[in-house]
């Protein structure tokens, strides 16, 4: 990863053992305690049925409760799985969430991939790809304020740029390309054996130079500082054996425990430990720059809301400006600062 600027991100999954209330407000504050450190966005993963213990459903509503309780910080879906949704309705919610932060949204997408949610919404995976695109086109032909049917109708209110804004999470990275959408890139068990560096060039070799603005990136890593994830018995090591069991027993490959803990967490951008150590691994991870994002996860089904603070503190703190990263409040007084 390069010392040059890049943006820091929070990713939350809303994980839990159990639903309760209060998981919402938890949430909430950590939005707000990253934007007080620095972090320049922080964004919400959409969970069914609390498949792999992920407890919001409705991503984009309690967004709106972070619109209210922030002021600066980018808000955004990571992700949104567009084919259980109907995308005119999700870009009029988008549109009014929008608003409300400011202009502040990033709106991340996915096709989906869990046998268990498709069958609750009566589909299946077959050609998930193909609808997937069908509803990407609705929802950018209806937030880009074009034509919805013979009379003309076009969405009100208007999104003001937001088709600018949209993530795509997927390993066909020409069409996200081709599309000018940002990249996603979290481990991916399904994306085959090239590196994240590679597909990140894939990516960027694909862009449109007739498309407004840059190509960008959205690098996904968990990081858990001072925990080791590798000592049996650890709520940590604990949470990952059964994610890991989860989602092997959906058809979603992942290194088997037995042949080594540490390529488990590989696979899954674990990192883990001192804080130097975790620099180190940073470093040697795809360049990132100016236009692109380093996307933090700090929690896992038992992580309570305490040790997550406490991980954000420290990425803010030790981690993020060994790697060039100045907190947003700096970059702005740089910038307004006469040459």
């Amino acid at each position: 990863m390069s010392r040059r600027t890049f943006r820091l991100g929070l990713l939350n999954r809303v994980y839990a053992p159990s639903f309760e209330p209060r998981l919402y407000q938890q949430t909430l504050e950590l939005f707000e305690a990253a934007e007080a450190l620095g972090f320049e966005s922080a964004w919400l993963a959409q969970h069914h049925f609390a498949s792999e213990s992920g407890r919001l459903p409705s991503p984009l509503l309690l967004l709106a409760a972070a619109a209210e309780r922030t002021r600066r910080i980018q808000l955004g879906t990571g992700v949104v799985v567009l084919n259980q949704e109907r995308a005119l309705r999700l870009a009029e919610d988008a549109a009014v969430l929008d608003l409300l932060a400011d202009g502040r949204l990033q709106l991340g997408l996915g096709a989906g991939f869990d046998p268990d949610t498709f069958a609750a919404f009566g589909q299946t995976l077959d050609d998930r790809h193909a609808h997937y695109d069908e509803r990407l086109e609705r929802l950018r032909q209806a937030l880009a304020g074009e034509p919805l049917n013979a009379e003309g109708r076009v969405l009100r209110p208007a999104a003001r740029g937001l088709e600018r804004r949209l993530w795509e999470a997927t390993s066909r990275v020409e069409q996200v390309a081709a599309r000018g959408n940002g990249l996603v890139l979290a481990p991916n068990p399904q994306a085959g054996a090239q590196s994240r560096a590679q597909v990140i060039e894939r990516y960027r070799q694909a862009w449109n130079p007739d498309t407004p603005g840059k190509p960008r990136v959205a690098l996904v890593r968990a990081v858990f500082p001072g925990s080791d994830a590798a000592l049996a018995g650890s709520t940590l090591h604990r949470d990952i054996l059964a994610y890991v069991e989860r989602q092997r027993r959906i058809g979603i490959g992942h290194a088997d425990p037995e042949h080594g803990f540490e390529a488990v967490l590989d696979g899954l951008g674990v990192l883990h430990g001192d804080p130097a150590r975790i620099v180190e691994q940073l470093r040697q991870e795809p360049e990132l720059g100016a236009d692109d994002q380093l996307i933090v996860q700090v929690q896992t089904t038992s992580t309570g809301f305490a040790e997550a603070l406490r991980h954000l503190e420290t990425i803010a703190r030790d981690i993020a400006p060994a790697l060039g990263w100045q907190p947003a409040q700096r970059q702005a007084t740089a910038q307004e600062t006469p040459a």
